[in-house]
């Protein structure tokens, strides 16, 4: 057998064929670190809402204000993400599988530098208006990826490669964790800053 072909259930994996389908899985992969990384520097990101909120008011933020643009900050990504679920089938069909996938980045790096510049702005809509972007981002990623993994994997192993979707996005989630218990091994003051690596989506490689 040819060097970088293996044989599994009756078909042959090519190295192309390999690379594609991990390349896709990043993008689940990064649907999964979004849903995650948003916990860990909660306390950081709730002072920089309250010391924004002072300079342009001269008061500490009200506890229920605070309250509400933290839920929003965090519930806006399953809205955004519901949204461009519903229009994955038109861009699927109008751009092709493939290309689909790679102008969805151009979501995720607007959402991850939006999300990223946030604090430096000092400015909480750009945190909310960055993860509704990065959830419509992730929306569209959860419907384009199986059907691009489904459709390039031949038929014996179509059900195996397509397990990876779903394996890739609970890795996301334990990556962005970093550990059991919500622990995270970045330092208190830099973990909002986790929150800008979520641009950096290799879809753009499929």
């Amino acid at each position: 057998m040819p060097a970088g072909f293996q044989q599994l259930g009756g078909e042959r994996i090519t190295g192309t064929l390999a690379l594609s389908v991990f390349t896709a899985v990043l993008g689940s992969f990064q649907f999964g670190y979004n849903i995650g990384v948003i916990n860990a520097p909660q306390k950081i990101i709730e002072q920089d809402y309250n010391s924004t909120w002072m300079e342009r008011y001269s008061e500490p933020i009200p506890p229920q204000t605070l309250t509400s643009l933290w839920s929003l900050s965090v519930a806006i990504f399953s809205i955004g993400g519901m949204l461009s679920s519903f229009s994955v089938g038109i861009i699927s069909e109008f751009f092709g599988r493939r290309k689909a996938m790679l102008i969805n980045n151009v979501l995720a790096f607007i959402g991850g530098g939006l999300m990223g510049m946030s604090k430096i702005s000092k400015s909480f809509e750009m945190m909310i208006l960055g993860r509704f972007t990065i959830g419509a981002y992730c929306g569209l990623a959860s419907g384009l990826v199986p059907m691009y993994v489904g459709e390039i994997a031949p038929t014996s192993l179509r059900g195996a490669l397509g397990t990876l979707h779903q394996l890739a996005i609970v890795t996301g989630i334990l990556m962005a964790q970093n550990c059991p218990e919500g622990k995270t091994y970045v330092p208190n003051s830099h973990r909002q800053h986790l929150l800008g690596t979520a641009h950096d989506s290799p879809g753009f490689a499929t």
